[in-house]
């Protein structure tokens, strides 16, 4: 006797409905494995490693000191460079009044944190700076404006945003950063990194997060944000989530870990937005 089985799933805002057609048993493995290759593939470590992948950076108001060697490592991958307000003046103190490799692509802000002088300096170098006044957004969220705009126009060719200086300070600050990440929806990901924690928020679909690496450190989360998410499901943790729901308050999943030392990735399903959160060793 046949047997239909339907899998529905979302992948960014277009439903798919597959139709999968068995005489006897279905092979649930197989039927697995072909779920995991239409997942989202996220690769957060890969750009720390030693190869030709390509970036785009995004430096916010924070002391550069706790991420100099990752700033300096990353410069060099980068494609484009785009400094938020007061984090030029870090990027001036420590790199660029030095070294003049340091320059970066675009500077923007309101301008209520640089400083005159370090203002002046880069536009004598000839660095692009554009004023976002609107008191509506934060710095960080019009920084991602400008840069969608500048991503269509040049034609980019990257793998990742990488938002440097996202964590650490105030609070609220902390949160905001998250929530700008809700304001878009680019063709490559957006990590925000600092201080051994890198974070993705990952959208209502299914997602294979690569996870092999020397950079890894043991540690992970996945944390509810804006709302509940009433099912979620995970592979490759040592406490996975079986279509459980996720709600503070209630449950959430922080201080977990991987199954073991040689899991390579982690499958996620979720019908609501979910902040990934991992560690990585110190550069």
């Amino acid at each position: 006797m046949n047997k239909r089985h339907c899998i529905k799933y979302r992948t960014g805002e277009t439903y798919f409905t597959h139709v999968i057609e068995t005489l006897g048993r279905v092979s649930w493995t197989l039927l697995s494995d072909w779920l995991g290759k239409m997942a989202q593939l996220l690769e957060p470590l890969r750009i720390l490693e030693s190869n030709n992948s390509k970036c785009i950076i995004v430096m916010l108001n924070r002391p550069l000191n706790p991420d100099l060697k990752l700033i300096k490592f990353l410069w060099n991958k980068s494609v484009y460079k785009l400094s938020v307000d007061g984090g030029t003046n870090e990027l001036y103190d420590h790199l660029s009044k030095n070294d003049e490799s340091y320059l970066p692509d675009l500077i923007s802000g309101d301008f209520d944190s640089m400083r005159p002088g370090v203002k002046e300096f880069f536009e004598n170098k000839g660095v692009e700076i554009v004023s976002t006044p609107d008191q509506n957004y934060t710095d960080f969220t019009k920084a991602l404006q400008l840069l969608a705009e500048k991503m269509k126009l040049l034609k980019m060719n990257a793998s990742c945003v990488i938002v440097l200086g996202a964590f650490g300070g105030r609070l609220d600050q902390i949160f905001a950063n998250i929530d700008t990440l809700f304001h878009f929806d680019f063709s490559i990901p957006i990590y925000l990194m600092s201080e051994n924690n890198l974070a993705v928020l990952l959208k209502e679909g299914s997602y294979k997060i690569s996870v092999k690496s020397s950079f890894r450190e043991d540690w992970c989360g996945l944390v509810p944000m804006g709302e509940p998410c009433e099912s979620v499901f995970t592979t490759g943790l040592k406490w996975n989530l079986n279509k459980q729901r996720l709600k503070f308050g209630e449950l959430i999943s922080t201080s977990n870990t991987y199954e073991s030392d040689q899991t390579e990735s982690v499958e996620i399903e979720t019908d609501k937005p979910l902040l990934w959160t991992m560690g990585y060793s110190q550069f």
